[in-house]
């Protein structure tokens, strides 16, 4: 595909261990989780875990109100012809679980000879540990963190160097950056993706997001990682409960606000 726009290098960016990220104070800012599909006119949401049929995965992606705001936002600095694919915003608790499991039965796989800790420690550089605890909550149950790629408004998607989700190195954010740095030559197909992944990266730091560096997919804002990397006093978004179910809004939950994002019919 010819490039329609040159994209600055990824940055060294830090690379806090979850201890340094967790000790940002949440001071939850009470913003609302919206659907994001409504704007399919601009971006397409196509929810990856409910395809995959993963526990309590939902046919929707719901962000904080202000993350389809960015979102919106980046997409309008992509090219013309191009467009944001929504893969995965807020997830449940039973859903980060799974995808834990899974994620740690795939590296067992790969690395027979790793004890359970040390595959756990592993895991968790790739899928958060699941946690609606106030001070430590997973990413994506605050609302505030989105995987993501794109594709051209015409069908095609862009080659990124590796799949959404892929447990190993290639997924670094700055994979083919550092191939560069030290002096390889990359091929045509890797020099594709070194590109998409700067126009990715790019579109998504100028609207405000931040990047976790093992993921080139993965973006937040508002949560404890964002305050972090932003030297900002405080997070904005603790964690959140999702349900389709409006009678579900009467369950109380001490650690977790209940945000109801369909009523009950008739």
């Amino acid at each position: 595909m010819a490039r329609l726009i040159d994209s600055p290098p990824i940055p060294v960016s830090a690379t806090p261990s979850w201890d340094e990220v967790f000790t940002k104070e949440i001071k939850e800012s009470g913003e609302t989780i919206v659907p994001l599909s409504l704007a399919e006119n601009q971006i397409l949401v196509r929810p990856a875990y409910f395809s995959a049929g993963i526990d309590r995965a939902l046919p929707e992606c719901y962000a904080r109100d202000q993350i389809r705001c960015m979102l919106l936002k980046a997409n309008s600095l992509l090219p013309k012809g191009m467009r944001l694919v929504i893969l995965d915003t807020w997830r449940s608790k039973e859903t980060q679980s799974a995808l834990f499991r899974e994620c740690a039965a795939a590296l067992a796989k790969v690395y027979p000879d790793k004890d359970e800790p040390t595959i756990n420690e592993m895991t968790s550089e790739f899928v958060a540990r699941p946690s609606l605890e106030s001070s430590r909550p997973s990413p994506h149950a605050t609302g505030g963190a989105v995987d993501l790629t794109i594709a051209t408004t015409d069908g095609q998607p862009l080659f990124f160097g590796a799949p959404f989700d892929y447990p190993g190195p290639i997924s670094n954010t700055r994979y083919f950056e550092e191939r560069l740095e030290q002096g390889e030559t990359l091929s045509e197909t890797e020099e594709d993706a070194l590109e998409n992944r700067r126009l990715l990266y790019d579109v998504m730091i100028r609207a405000g997001f931040v990047n976790y560096h093992g993921e080139w997919w993965h973006f937040e804002y508002g949560t404890q990682r964002w305050a972090y990397l932003k030297e900002q006093p405080h997070a904005l978004y603790g964690p959140k409960i999702v349900t389709l179910n409006s009678f579900a809004s009467f369950v109380p939950s001490p650690n977790s606000e209940i945000t109801t994002l369909v009523s009950a019919g008739g």
